[in-house]
């Protein structure tokens, strides 16, 4: 059995050496940082699978560090330590995806527990990653999931601009599939057989994102053996997608806008240019003209991103591809992770599409893998689900009614009369998203005494 790979980070010196002991002799790998940003960089590194962490920590809390760590290292699972007066903060970070925590001092034997129990839920994510990037290669036109019109129409855009070699300026909430449009576009593009370069600009060091962007001589800084490729010139002939672009420094602003007119940069501790032809496609969650009001983001490097805008909107906005998804992420995971798991019931469902998804896609696909994950009999019950969820459970559905049919029934008819609302009474609209023949609609319209204007 491989020794788990645990990162512990906290500022206080003496508790890095009591536990990493303690770890050691438990059969752990342990790997020691003082600070977010220097566990950012150990991460960066590769092999963690769990990180303890301390909520309270000076420049880089906790619960920053556990947002960049569940962006960036999705298969990492995250521990929080906290002190008897921040129980709540503690809590929070729970909701915000922390396997779990403990209060100062920790009982040992329990840390260990949950290590070894995050660990099994690391692997079980970890071992199907390479299976994950495979199906998202191979049906990369498919994974905008939803037969919504919204959904339609927005993966006609993304293949039509995929075929040009215009910059992209992505734009949407959190969660909303901004990178899965952009892998679209440059699936769509004559550059589709080339690389597809990721730079997450949120999860870059500071400190190492020159060398990160533009690559390294040997030498040029401590550690530097050897020399490296940056992202730019590993995207040479293909597309360079900048995720969240919104979080660049000025400074970063200005080389980012001189690549862009010039396609040539130098490696750090180099002089002479490179020069690489890729296409470029950003993405943000925030509003790029308002922080050019307030000088945080350069106004010349927004105009010369946002020469084709596309925007990726919410999925309380398409509502009617949650069962799209909720099928789609469903099947994924239970034949990815070998589950047998029965379908989510039909109460489920409803409390799905009432809900307002405030993470959106990526919110939903999370909770369906947790549901899978830790469905140790193969049903999935509403107890299961995250309490903001249930708090939106209809009452007048129940898995255990013994008017089964009945109740289908009023689902289909509220679930049309929705559609239908949405898309104000245009039945040929109405049809598209539910998947079904106008005639078919007309039927069902009449059955249920459903008013419509022909």
């Amino acid at each position: 059995m491989r020794k788990t790979k645990v990162l512990l980070v906290d500022d206080d010196q003496e508790l890095l050496r009591v536990y990493s002991k303690i770890f050691t002799l438990h059969g752990f790998d342990i790997a020691t940082c003082s600070s977010g940003a220097e566990a950012l960089e150990r991460l960066a590194a590769g092999e963690i699978s769990v990180v303890i962490t301390d909520i309270i920590m000076p420049r880089m809390s906790g619960m920053e560090l556990l947002k960049k760590i569940s962006r960036s290292w999705p298969c990492c699972e995250v521990i929080m330590l906290t002190a008897e007066g921040s129980i709540a903060e503690a809590v929070a970070a729970m909701k915000q995806g922390a396997f779990s925590y403990f209060v100062k001092p920790a009982d040992i034997d329990e840390m260990i527990s949950s290590v070894r129990k995050a660990q099994e839920l690391a692997d079980a994510k970890g071992e199907n990653s390479l299976l994950r990037e495979r199906i998202a290669e191979a049906s990369s036109k498919e994974t905008f999931i939803g037969g919504s019109n919204a959904a339609k129409q927005l993966r006609k855009k993304a293949e039509m601009v995929g075929q040009t070699d215009s910059t992209v300026l992505i734009t949407g909430e959190t969660g909303t599939g901004k990178e899965v449009i952009a892998n679209l576009i440059h699936s769509s593009s004559r550059r589709a057989r080339e690389p597809f370069i990721c730079v997450n600009c949120g999860a870059l060091n500071e400190n190492l994102i020159e060398s990160e962007l533009f690559g390294s001589e040997k030498g040029a800084y401590t550690g530097a053996e050897k020399r490296r490729k940056g992202r730019f010139e590993a995207a040479n002939g293909g597309t360079i997608f900048f995720d969240e672009i919104g979080e660049l420094s000025l400074p970063m602003q200005v080389s980012l806008l001189r690549v862009l007119q010039e396609k040539t940069f130098e490696r750090v501790g180099g002089t002479a240019p490179i020069h690489s032809d890729f296409r470029l496609i950003a993405a943000t969650n925030r509003e790029l003209r308002k922080e050019v009001a307030a000088g945080r983001f350069r106004a010349d490097l927004y105009y010369r991103l946002n020469i084709i805008p596309v925007e990726v909107p919410p999925l309380r906005e398409r509502k009617a591809d949650i069962q799209d998804l909720t099928v789609y992420f469903f099947q994924r995971y239970a034949e990815e992770m070998n589950r047998r798991v029965k379908p989510l019931s039909r109460e489920i469902m409803e409390a799905f599409w009432n809900y307002d998804w405030p993470g959106n896609v990526r919110e939903l696909k999370n909770i369906i893998e947790r549901l899978i994950v830790l469905s140790a009999d193969g049903n999935i019950t509403p107890e299961d689900l995250p309490e903001e969820i249930r708090s939106v459970m209809p009452a007048g559905i129940r898995a255990d009614a013994g008017f089964l049919k009945d109740a289908m029934r009023d689902y289909e008819k509220d679930f049309i009369q929705r559609v239908l609302a949405q898309n104000r009474g245009n039945i040929t609209k109405t049809a598209e998203e539910l998947g079904i023949a106008r005639k078919n609609l007309y039927k069902k319209l009449n059955d249920y005494g459903i008013r419509y204007k022909d």
